[in-house]
């Protein structure tokens, strides 16, 4: 459950399609966690039952809001200079044309498969990982994030408010826009 709370009202009942689950022990990124590490959960029904992972993280991830897109840059335009990594936010090429090493975003892809896609970037402060799973009538997307130096810490700590909603904001967009 969300802990932000906006005018008296937690997140969460904001974005009813988006659930939150407990971290697992079994999954592929549990097995890349480092500690200290930041974890995420969420959960959303799959209407396109016949798109792979990779299309997933596409209808997903590449159709951010203009507000998204604004803080991106602003986080780019900061973090920079601190030696974290920034990229693009816009996924190219296209979701079916996906191997271990494209880029998507500022992500590289680490593993494929129909059912899921594991991307990841990584520089001195944090290793930051993506994973979009299919399951039968699910999609999982999973947040982790291992903080590297106490940068890394600081950085994490403050941008969790953010990730919170944006990462909300733009599962659910995507499941109300029919993308996925």
């Amino acid at each position: 459950m969300v802990c932000i709370i906006r005018g008296g009202v937690p997140v969460s009942i904001f974005f009813s399609q988006v659930r939150a689950l407990p971290e697992p022990n079994d999954d592929r990124l549990s097995s890349l966690a480092r500690a200290p590490y930041f974890r995420d959960v969420l959960q959303v029904p799959l209407n396109q039952t016949e798109l792979v992972a990779s299309q997933l993280q596409f209808g997903i991830f590449n159709y951010l809001p203009s507000w998204v897109n604004a803080l991106m840059g602003l986080r780019n335009h900061l973090v920079k200079r601190l030696g974290f990594e920034v990229g693009q936010t816009t996924m190219t090429p296209e979701a079916d044309h996906w191997e271990v090493g494209t880029k998507a975003g500022f992500l590289t892809v680490k593993e494929i498969s129909d059912n899921e896609v594991i991307s990841g970037a990584e520089d001195k402060h944090m290793s930051f990982f993506i994973s979009v799973k299919k399951t039968n009538n699910t999609v999982i997307v999973s947040t982790l994030v291992n903080q590297k130096t106490f940068l890394g810490r600081v950085y994490v700590n403050a941008i969790l408010p953010f990730h919170y909603v944006i990462a909300r904001v733009v599962i659910n967009n995507a499941v109300k826009a029919g993308r996925i």
